[in-house]
């Protein structure tokens, strides 16, 4: 027995230094600064070998629970059945096939039911209900198999007198996994990464979304099935005790590695950044860590690189939010917040009198969910935005502006009500819920005696999540039925133009002034196929061109039918009475960074978005200098005359930009994602001369430290010369400092 349970650990210590050696090879080669694969390795083997033993220990205490005897290898067990007398091993023989069936019908039935619960937004009350649909269609199945078995035992058995194999459990087995594999493969062939297809089976396509990343199963597994094998490979022996003690050195060895990782990681934060992201189970690994370690439960860990500076004080953690001026480094980020005053908050500053723009005036608002600034009027050479470029030929472009966050639940709101994200009163979950104590942009609108209107494709723009406070009238009549996910593969751009366009024609929503706002969703993976779009694939080989040109298939879908709504505008007498703003919540990442999604990380492909504004009368013209969505609510309000009151906002109106009276200044961006349950808290700077340089803070001490002028690729962080980043940590916490955070801490707060 002893002997078993030290060979599983055994097993499973010596298949962690193997997918630790395969997982610091993809490390190493995404991995940003001089990491070595040998460092890699050992840290990763580190953060793997207690879960290697954990598995090993979990497999062999099963086995030993369910067969005490000697191990019995897999070929022992397939004799076993086939030594059966012939009525046990028929109806064995019928069991395991029906058995298999069930399982995969109960696995394609939970999967449509999970795509169409979770597009709901109601993570506990969809957990439950799914749980409960699983457990009664479970037993269902379970019923049906017990029916049906003794009907299937005797065709078998009548079968048996031309083909006696469909007695032997292991062949009717056997091919019933074939079969089942088959429909597996063709489901997933056929479906496509939002599940959509021809058949039920078409479900499976959504493993083959880019985002899915089903390594870490894989890794586990072999874990599992190393640890079951190892014993089998060795089989008894006369003396044990040599091999157990043996044994036990071998599987602990890793173990000294576990301590060793926990220093290394709080001394590199380049080392933990690339491990968090791009080692498949050894992320997971150290989540695991970090939680095992983290004594005063606050989410976060005093090793592992999770930044933790009083593990006995919930209050003081990466993620706490510092009180500026007590005294108390709250954040762990190495000093306490300074007081400091709030910026200029007014949309107009003093100085610069009343708004000088017409009377009047309207403003059509549009968003366009995922929109890099790989568009035609910002240099990309494919003709995926020909009605934007329209547009931004006779506006204003501002040509380094930046969004709040990547990804939409910590951009949209706070991007219409004026504040930084970690400003507003908002829930913890990821798609945040704004609570009515924020003033949106609609409502300053509506209170001034606008009118307000606007309408959304996804379920996140429903009146419940708060963004569309101070709207007369919201249509989500674009909105899919059902179903609709981050995995959705549904097309609403032509019906989102069209409510838009009924909208815009009823005299009471134009006949006076008004504000309205359109969010398009198209662009957001997963990519449909458009037959009219143009070639955007052209000579490009393989699937991560592929991916691309789909995507910019989707925004060349999305620009055909804002186009719609831009040309019914020009054709309209109150059209040349309207400021149109073009923009977009955030970016998406194809590859830089080895990312291929969005949500999780800052880098400027994620949050440096299009932003276009067109005002009847003002020559077009572009800016260079940096801006971020901050301005855009002043700006609106500027533009329809609406003063709020003093320290109400946290950015400034871009009327001097807009109308090109001074040259413009630069002014530093700061980029605030808190932290959510799926994602950790990011903050950026970006100040200086030119692009700027941009400072990144993960947390604690994790800094990052790039030259945009120099690499605006941001592939070389700076962060390890400490003199030269010392500045730009400074400038952070001043920035910081100036915010008026609300603490809100997430539903289920990512591991650190």
């Amino acid at each position: 027995m002893l002997l078993r349970l030290t060979l599983s650990l055994v097993g499973a210590a010596a298949c962690a230094a193997l997918v630790a050696a395969a997982e610091a090879q993809v490390v190493f080669a995404r991995s940003e600064g001089a990491l070595s694969r040998g460092t890699l390795w050992l840290v990763d083997l580190g953060l793997l070998a207690p879960l290697a033993l954990a598995v090993g220990f979990a497999v062999s205490a099963t086995l030993l629970f369910l067969e005490p005897g000697p191990a019995r290898t897999l070929g022992d067990r397939a004799r076993a059945l086939r030594e059966e007398p012939v009525l046990a091993r028929a109806r064995t023989a019928a069991f395991l096939p029906l058995s298999a069936v069930a399982f995969f019908a109960w696995t394609v039935t939970m999967a449509h039911a999970a795509r169409g619960e979770l597009a709901e937004g109601a993570p506990v009350r969809t957990g439950l209900r799914l749980a409960l649909e699983g457990a009664a269609l479970l037993a269902l199945l379970a019923l049906l198999t017990l029916a049906l078995l003794p009907h299937v035992r005797r065709l078998l058995a009548h079968g048996a007198d031309v083909l006696p194999r469909l007695l032997d459990p292991v062949t009717t087995l056997g091919v019933t996994l074939v079969a089942l594999a088959l429909l597996f493969v063709a489901g997933l062939g056929s479906g496509d990464a939002g599940g959509d297809g021809p058949g039920p089976l078409s479900i499976f396509g959504v493993l083959r979304r880019p985002e899915l990343d089903l390594r870490p199963a894989l890794s586990l597994f072999a874990l599992v099935a190393a640890s079951y094998l190892s014993p089998h490979a060795v089989g008894s022996a006369r003396r044990p005790l040599p091999l157990v003690l043996l044994g036990v050195g071998l599987a602990a060895a890793p173990l000294a590695l576990t301590a060793r990782a926990s220093q290394l990681l709080d001394a590199d934060s380049a080392l933990t950044r690339s491990l968090e992201r791009h080692a498949p189970l050894g992320k997971l690994a150290l989540a695991g860590l970090r939680k095992a370690t983290d004594a005063d439960g606050d989410g976060a860990s005093p090793g592992f690189g999770g930044g933790d500076c009083d593990d006995h004080d919930r209050r003081r953690s990466p993620l706490a939010t510092d009180v500026p001026g007590n005294g108390i480094d709250e954040d762990c980020s190495g000093a306490d917040e300074a007081i400091l005053e709030p910026e200029p908050a007014a949309q107009a500053p003093a100085e610069d009198g009343p708004s000088p723009f017409p009377e009047g005036l309207s403003v059509l608002l549009l968003t366009i969910d995922t929109l890099r600034t790989d568009v035609g009027f910002m240099g990309y050479p494919k003709p995926i935005t020909p009605s934007l470029d329209a547009l931004a030929a006779e506006a204003v472009v501002f040509e380094d502006m930046r969004a709040f966050a990547s990804y939409t639940g910590k951009s949209v709101g706070p991007m219409l009500i004026g504040k930084y994200p970690s400003e507003t009163l908002r829930d913890g979950g990821h798609f945040n819920r704004y609570e009515a104590g924020n003033v949106f942009v609609a409502e300053r609108a509506k209170a001034a005696g606008l009118r307000t209107f606007g309408g959304g494709a996804h379920w996140y723009f429903a009146p419940a999540f708060g963004l569309t406070q101070g709207m007369d009238e919201w249509d989500l009549s674009a909105k899919p039925a059902g179903g609709q996910g981050d995995n959705d593969t549904t097309v609403t751009s032509a019906a989102l133009a069209d409510a838009a366009l009924r909208l815009l024609a009823r005299p009471e929503n134009t006949g006076g002034r008004f504000f309205a706002w359109f969010h398009f969703v198209d662009p957001h993976a997963q990519y449909v196929p458009h037959r009219e779009a143009p070639d955007l694939l052209g000579d490009a080989k393989g699937y991560a061109a592929a991916v691309r040109a789909a995507y910019d298939g989707e925004v060349w879908f999305t620009d055909h039918h804002v186009g719609r709504i831009l040309e019914y505008v020009r054709s309209q007498p109150w059209g040349a009475r309207t400021a149109v703003i073009v923009t977009a919540d955030h970016g998406e990442a194809f590859g830089e960074h080895g990312m291929n999604w969005h949500g999780f990380e800052i880098w400027d492909v994620l949050v440096r978005v299009p932003f276009v504004v067109a005002v009847p009368g003002l020559p077009p013209r572009r800016v260079a200098a940096r801006r971020g969505h901050i301005d855009l609510v002043p700006t609106v309000l500027d533009l329809l005359h609406i003063e709020a009151p003093p320290g109400e906002l946290s950015g400034r109106s871009l009327r001097n930009d807009l109308l090109g009276a001074t040259p413009p200044e630069e002014r530093d961006v700061l980029v605030d994602m808190p932290d959510g349950p799926y994602t950790r808290m990011r903050r950026a700077l970006i100040t200086g001369p030119g692009r700027g340089m941009k400072i990144i803070h993960a947390g604690g001490s994790q800094y990052q430290l790039y030259d945009l002028d120099r690499d605006p690729g941001e592939r070389e962080d700076l962060a390890r010369d400490k003199d030269r980043l010392a500045p730009f940590v400074e400038a952070l916490r001043r920035a910081r400092g100036r915010l008026r955070e609300v603490e809100v801490k997430a539903r289920e707060p990512a591991p650190r």
